[in-house]
């Protein structure tokens, strides 16, 4: 369990580390046009990030411990909902740029809802 629990540890660093640092620092010291570019370049790696690593806990997660469990419900949590962040990132950038505000704001609370929800299940998993 404990490569599991490295795994799980290794999403919520990711999440929090850009979360604290990546965009704080974005908003508080780039440019609008400058934070536009790097948040478009930088998103779809992290969502891919996250689901790779979620991919990865469903792989180890099916050797040590197999079947439907908690611990592959975890791993689809994982491997999920970062690709939906990830496949609505296009969408999500045309709302904002044809000055769509109602539609921006319900992918980005989507997006931000299912990153806290993953990063959530990961904590839960770890403590629990």
């Amino acid at each position: 369990m404990h490569y599991l629990n490295m795994l799980s540890g290794l999403i919520m660093g990711i999440i929090l580390f850009h979360t604290v640092f990546i965009t704080r620092t974005v908003f508080n010291h780039l440019d609008e046009e400058n934070t536009k570019v790097f948040l478009r370049a930088i998103f779809p790696k992290f969502f891919l990030l996250l689901a790779f690593i979620g991919f990865s806990y469903i792989l180890v997660g099916g050797y040590i411990d197999p079947g439907f469990n908690k611990t592959f419900t975890v791993g689809c949590i994982n491997t999920v909902l970062p690709s939906i962040c990830y496949f609505i990132i296009p969408i999500t950038n045309s709302a904002k740029d044809n000055n769509e505000t109602k539609k921006f704001r319900l992918l980005h609370f989507i997006s931000v809802s299912l990153t806290v929800i993953t990063l959530l299940t990961n904590i839960l998993f770890v403590f629990s």
